[in-house]
């Protein structure tokens, strides 16, 4: 059973989607025995995680915190004694408040006396507030595969990897868990506008909620279970979903990271006087960078 690994995620616009293909590559290719398990919000189970002596979560980092329905889920899962668990999670910023997202996990880890052992941010660009440039997404990409780096040395080297959470940053996320009802009430104010919309069904597909139908007009409605993943406004062809209160935070298209991956680089996009929004990057990329060098010797 040794090397035996589970990567349990949830993944809304597919961005931890992408990060769990590659890091299951990546494992396999290391050595380790690597099976993969996707949330269904719709269907929350309980697994045998007997068969596995370490565990992977991975998860978008929604207003600092565990989506719901990872929170959900995993209190219906029971993890053994000894278990060794590892987080990897993502966000399209590096603020110290996304330290704590997985405060819940933790303290059900806990409680179960497994062991929570590494926590890695990754960055992935937003599917709310604003689009990122592509040539800034194929530099975040390649940042990170040099934690998917770090990530798999640490955990093939038993080498513990975990910040402290801060009581700042805990009571940020506490606060904020009041997100986890923020989707049904926005979604009562979602339209979608008739002079663009094709009717092609496609918000209808991609919502894993079952949140949106067609009325007997054909007419396409939206119930009130949405989780906010932004799966709908991102994949409309049309860009004719409003969502809501949140409207002007709209982004539309979703990122093809196969075609972003081809992108040559000619200078990079964050520097150390890059300021605003992405300053938060510099000492992100620079401590991972730090990191690997520690780790690889380059």
């Amino acid at each position: 059973m040794k090397n035996r690994c589970l990567l349990i995620f949830y993944s809304g616009t597919n961005n931890t989607t992408y990060i769990t293909n590659k890091l299951q590559n990546r494992m396999k290719n290391e050595g380790f025995d690597v099976d993969v398990y996707r949330i269904d919000p719709l269907n929350i189970e309980t697994l045998d995680l007997s068969k596995y002596d370490l565990i992977g979560i991975g998860y978008p980092i929604y207003g600092f915190n565990v989506p719901k329905v990872v929170h959900k889920f995993f209190k219906k899962q029971k993890f053994l004694e000894n278990h060794r668990v590892f987080v990897y999670k993502n966000s399209g910023e590096t603020y110290s408040a996304n330290d704590s997202s997985s405060l819940v996990l933790r303290k059900i880890i806990k409680r179960q006396k497994a062991n929570l052992t590494n926590e890695y941010h990754f960055i992935m660009p937003y599917n709310i507030h604003f689009r990122f440039d592509e040539k800034l997404v194929k530099e975040i990409l390649t940042i990170d595969d040099l934690l998917l780096d770090i990530l798999i040395k640490e955990i093939k080297d038993n080498i513990p990897n975990i910040k402290k959470y801060t009581f700042r940053n805990n009571f940020i996320n506490r606060c904020l868990r009041l997100t986890y009802i923020g989707g049904n009430i926005n979604v009562l104010f979602y339209k979608v506008d008739k002079t663009k919309c094709i009717n092609c069904g496609l918000c209808i597909d991609k919502c894993q909620m079952k949140n949106i139908y067609r009325n007997k007009k054909g007419k396409i409605k939206f119930h009130s279970r949405c989780n906010m993943c932004m799966s709908c406004t991102l994949n409309c062809p049309k860009d004719a979903i409003r969502m809501g209160l949140f409207n002007s935070w709209r982004v539309n298209k979703p990122y093809d990271f196969n075609e972003i991956e081809k992108i040559e680089l000619k200078e990079p996009i964050i520097t150390d006087k890059t300021d605003g929004f992405f300053k938060c990057y510099v000492k992100t990329y620079k401590d991972i960078k730090n990191r690997h060098k520690e780790l690889f010797g380059k």
